[in-house]
């Protein structure tokens, strides 16, 4: 560690992440570091801060272009109000994605739960799990209402 700066190495060691991951971010004009000299990459902790929210919404889903778009906004603006107008719509957006994303887990889980109860009616079974096995096993009889059984239950 230089200072307030970190190598590129000890920035992706404090972020968790890879080396690989910030040139990426970098390549694709979403982090600027300081460079020496010689080319050796510095991150500040701004930059470290930023590269933490980069980081935060790719590992929760969202795309490069979504991130870049938020990121760049700003600076592609003429005055706060229209860069605040516009981030706004942009982050309406975002979040209207979250609350798709929310409700889609919410199914999931219910799905889950349901896929659990059946699965637990096997508990105890000496039969083989399969069709021909265990034809009248719980788990055939709900492929239909729930799907996620069909990953778990034999294609034949």
């Amino acid at each position: 560690m230089t200072g307030n700066t970190y190598k590129i190495g000890e920035a992706a060691s404090q972020l968790a992440t890879s080396i690989r991951s910030i040139r990426y971010y970098e390549e694709e004009g979403l982090i600027t570091p300081i460079r020496t000299q010689r080319g050796t990459r510095l991150y500040s902790e701004k930059h470290i801060n930023r590269l933490s929210a980069i980081l935060r919404l790719t590992q929760l889903g969202f795309s490069i272009e979504t991130i870049r778009k938020i990121a760049k906004l700003r600076e592609s603006t003429n005055s706060g109000d229209e860069s605040s107008h516009l981030l706004e719509a942009c982050l309406n957006e975002a979040l209207t994605t979250i609350n798709k994303k929310v409700k889609e887990f919410e199914n999931l889980s219910v799905e889950i739960n349901k896929a659990m109860r059946i699965v637990k009616k096997c508990n105890g079974c000496t039969n083989e799990p399969s069709t021909r096995g265990c034809p009248d096993c719980p788990v055939i009889n709900n492929l239909n209402n729930i799907q996620l059984l069909n990953l778990v239950w034999d294609t034949d």
